[in-house]
């Protein structure tokens, strides 16, 4: 996928180095040199603005550090539900007192196809019913929605 970007990225800068050559092809080689490198320069800034934010690492952070947070309805925005569900899922959370005292992601793994993934996490909580802490290390599911990386539920 990384690849597709850049060779798209790379396209684009020799599209443009060709056309920038053909308008300044009566200016100097001075400026056909600079304008070149403002062109490579621009494709190098390009390809390095990818979205590190869209991982299902970072998704799982995320929703793990609002929820510990107490931001329901932010964990939620990481989440594939539809915005009925997320109410119900909200009021469910809330009701159980949970709090995570701490969390990690230890790894991950893409499935075939790019659009599921499993997110290994370290997680330790108590809730209103158990008060002590319990660890657990869990696999959480992801999903792509609209080329974008969600908690899966349901």
């Amino acid at each position: 996928m990384q690849e597709k970007k850049l060779f798209k990225t790379f396209f684009f800068c020799n599209f443009a180095i060709e056309n920038m050559n053909i308008f300044i092809s009566t200016k100097s080689s001075y400026m056909k040199k600079i304008t070149t490198l403002a062109v490579a320069a621009l494709a190098i800034a390009m390809a390095s603005c990818t979205n590190k934010d869209n991982t299902p690492e970072k998704v799982v952070n995320n929703f793990y550090l609002a929820t510990q947070n107490n931001e329901f309805d932010k964990a939620m925005e990481y989440t594939n539900l539809a915005e009925e569900e997320r109410a119900q899922v909200v009021e469910i959370i809330g009701n159980t007192g949970m709090v995570i005292h701490e969390f990690s992601v230890i790894d991950s793994r893409i499935e075939e196809g790019d659009s599921t993934a499993w997110v290994s996490l370290h997680l330790v909580v108590s809730n209103a019913f158990r008060p002590d802490t319990v660890g657990n290390d869990l696999e959480i599911p992801c999903v792509k929605v609209d080329k974008q990386w969600k908690v899966k539920f349901m």
